[in-house]
């Protein structure tokens, strides 16, 4: 660190010298120019600026030049221009939106606009208007007018012109711009239908232009190939007529009396363009020069020298102050290795390696969004994520928005991919359901969300305005037109089963068991069939429905320990299968098979403990006893029941001994000013949202004020030693500087750390 603070702070103590020595310098050597060798010096500065000057505009309106090439060869342009009395206003909308695709590569545009002269129409990237009105209300010339720009700039051909600056009026305020056209067609001499404009900003002209050196000693002007002015630094233009006739070279400069002022005038004409730069200079600061070197030079030398000495460490010492305090805190937190060549070099890199992470970060995130989203809708509809708990921000941030507050599910078989080939290759079921799910989505609209569920299976969750009998015939029409699609364009065959509507996220779960319990009489039906559970509910008198997804809902939210959802499902179960016309064997083969369901879950809890549930409960006795369906049912919820009890309690016992080992480690590491939410939770292989309100719902306080509290308590027992300053205390208990710990010491006792001390 030393090393590197003596490379900084020496190369800013000998910068500062250097400027600061500067004057001197020059004193010492204008004391030995005359007055002709600072005039030719002069002349040879304002040429060298000008040929920058030259150079920069010349770039800068060779790229306004480009950007109108490139406008006016786009062949939709063209289209337009030659169909104007057929345009619609829809296509006018829509080449608008294509023009903020033209980015302007130089901040000297301000705006641009496309005319079309038989229409009266003009397009800029942010609007459509007319010329009237563009040029009498939006933009309106001061010395010109309306009938003059459309006669001699909107009109006739124009082959890269430009016309001098000239103030216009906006809403926002007054401007001056230098405007340039060019006739469309481009290239088309007798038969013009239009003109691009591009508006050039005068104020940010002058902007560039004072950014050049020696710019402020005199005055700039602009003429075009005609000598005429297009714009200048100076309010005043008339001085450029006293000058224009002896501009006839191509560069030079020459001294001139104008308007009563011996001025130095230097000019060279530009290649590119023909234009003419002019600087003119008062010859009175060019002497001026001389004179003060003449009056203070050796009389200052030696007082500048010592100030500039005393000053330069001052500013040297002042300015690598913050630079300093920046280092310590980024060596304080990141640790970073490897050598650097001073400390604005470490910067760097940590600031680019914080943005290379981010933009890692950022981009994983986006590419994953797709996924994320299907994972959490497949999670939605079998039960196992509560969206009333989800703030809407996350929603939107994984693409998902339900405007709506009815729902229905409609599960899409693959029946057939003939169209393809005759190999069931992954790869053709890749396309099957890339083309389904693409071709769902353009019918659905924005009310309708496409998963893929299995390989030969889609789901589409549907978002309605009402259960209506036009919103069902609605999604029967969709589901029709999708199935004909697919047949006769792409030779794909498939069935789908469609649940009811349903009001409320809470029956989405139920929508899709709907879906589920229609998809099942495909066997029935035939293949390339629509179903609807409404139509099938009530066929189920002598038999039952109990398919692998509801099983999976129930075993998802028992190991959960959720019974309200476990029961729920039980419910809809019963309700969807128990008739008064069922038979009691029937029944009995219901409960069975969620009595074996049951027996899968014990397999979690241990054999030791399996072995003792069931020979407590007998399960298979008592359900053999049953005499009626409600005891089957009520039996079955006792045994999930008892099981979800056993999982909480299991989950409680664990909870508490995370916590406690949080609550150790914190108290074993609190001195490391590196411990923070991300350290903890990277410790116990845990996601930092999850640690975060887990430790709060545990132990009633938020991570981060129990490490606060460990820290102050620590800091209170160290203050009575007045051995230890405050910044060792800091240190000592976890904070990288006494300013973090004098912060927080403040907020949480009332007083600072030395106004403790002094109190106890």
């Amino acid at each position: 660190m030393g090393e590197t603070r003596k490379t900084v702070f020496m190369k800013l103590l000998i910068s500062y010298l250097i400027v600061l020595l500067l004057p001197v310098i020059i004193g010492i050597i204008l004391f030995y120019r005359i007055e002709a060798l600072m005039v030719e010096n002069a002349n040879k500065s304002n040429t060298v600026m000008l040929e920058q000057v030259r150079d920069v505009l010349d770039n800068r309106f060779k790229e306004i030049e480009q950007l109108s090439l490139q406008i006016s060869l786009d062949q939709k342009l063209n289209r337009l221009m030659m169909n104007q009395q057929n345009i619609s206003n829809y296509e006018y909308i829509d080449y608008v939106n294509e023009l903020k695709t033209y980015q302007p590569v130089s901040t000297n545009s301000n705006d641009y606009y496309v005319y079309f002269s038989q229409s009266d129409v003009l397009l800029s990237p942010k609007m459509k208007t007319d010329s009237f009105l563009f040029f009498n209300h939006i933009k309106r010339y001061e010395n010109s007018s309306y009938e003059e720009i459309m006669n001699n700039r909107m009109s006739g051909f124009h082959l890269n012109s430009y016309f001098p600056s000239e103030k216009i009026t906006m809403n926002s305020g007054e401007e001056r711009i230098i405007t340039f056209i060019q006739s469309l067609p481009y290239g088309e001499i007798s038969d013009v239908k239009g003109a691009l404009m591009i508006h050039i900003s005068e104020h940010q002209i002058k902007e560039m232009l004072q950014q050049i050196e020696g710019l402020n000693k005199g005055v700039i002007y602009i003429a075009d190939e005609d000598k005429e002015v297009m714009m200048s630094t100076s309010d005043n233009e008339g001085a450029f007529g006293e000058i224009k006739q002896l501009l006839n070279d191509n560069a030079g400069f020459f001294a001139k009396e104008v308007n009563g002022k011996d001025m130095i005038a230097s000019y060279i004409v530009s290649e590119q363009n023909g234009w003419t730069y002019v600087s003119l200079v008062p010859r009175e600061f060019v002497l001026s020069k001389v004179n003060n070197v003449k009056l203070w030079a050796l009389s200052m030398m030696l007082v500048s020298i010592i100030i500039g000495v005393v000053v330069s460490y001052y500013l040297a010492n002042k300015n690598y102050r913050p630079i300093r305090e920046v280092v310590n805190t980024v060596i304080g937190k990141n640790n970073p290795m490897g050598k650097f060549t001073n400390e604005m070099d470490l910067i760097k890199q940590t600031i680019l390696s914080s943005m290379d992470e981010q933009s890692q970060l950022q981009r994983i995130v986006s590419q994953q969004k797709p996924v994320i989203r299907s994972n959490f809708l497949l999670r939605l509809i079998r039960g196992q994520v509560d969206v009333t708990t989800i703030p809407k921000n996350e929603l939107d941030s994984m693409g998902v928005s339900f405007t709506l507050d009815y729902f229905s599910v409609i599960i899409i078989q693959i029946d057939d991919f003939c169209q393809f080939n005759n190999e069931n290759t992954e790869t053709n079921w890749v396309l099957t359901r890339f083309i389904i799910a693409n071709l769902s989505e353009e019918l659905f609209g924005d009310n309708g969300y496409i998963i893929e569920i299995e390989r030969e299976k889609l789901l589409i969750l549907n978002n309605h305005h009402t259960d209506s009998d036009s919103e069902r015939s609605r999604q029967l029409d969709l589901s029709r037109e999708l199935m004909d699609i697919l047949d006769q364009q792409f030779g794909i065959k498939i069935s789908a089963a469609i649940s009811q509507i349903h009001y409320g996220l809470n029956k989405i779960t139920e929508c899709y068991g709907e879906s589920v319990m229609a998809l099942d009489y495909r066997m029935i039906k035939g293949p390339s069939s629509i179903i609807f559970y409404n139509d099938i509910k009530n066929n189920n008198e002598y038999d039952y429905h109990y398919p692998v997804e509801t099983e999976v809902q129930i075993l998802n939210f028992a190991k959960n320990a959720d019974f309200v959802n476990v029961e729920k499902v039980l419910d809809q179960i019963f309700s969807n299968n128990v008739q008064q016309e069922m038979t009691p064997e029937i029944s009995k083969c219901l409960s069975y098979d969620l009595l074996s369901t049951w027996v899968k879950l014990l397999s979690t809890l241990g054999g030791e403990d399996k072995k003792r549930i069931i020979e407590l409960h007998k399960p298979f006795k008592v359900i053999s006893e049953c005499r009626t369906v409600k005891e089957l049912q009520e039996k079955i919820k006792s045994l999930y029941y008892d099981y979800c009890l056993k999982v909480q309690e299991k989950q409680s016992t664990q909870g508490e001994r995370l916590y406690l080992e949080i609550a150790a480690f914190i108290e074993e590491n609190f001195t490391d000013n590196m411990l923070s939410l991300g350290l903890i939770a990277e410790h116990f292989a845990m996601n930092s949202s999850y640690l975060s309100s887990f430790f709060k719902k545990q132990g009633g306080i938020t991570l981060s004020d129990f490490i606060t509290q460990i820290r102050i308590e620590e800091a209170k027992k160290l203050l009575p030693n007045r051995k230890l300053t405050i910044s060792e205390i800091a240190t000592k208990v976890g904070y990288a500087n006494s300013v973090g710990l004098i912060r927080v010491f403040k907020k949480v006792e009332g007083v600072t750390p030395g106004q403790y001390r002094e109190i106890i």
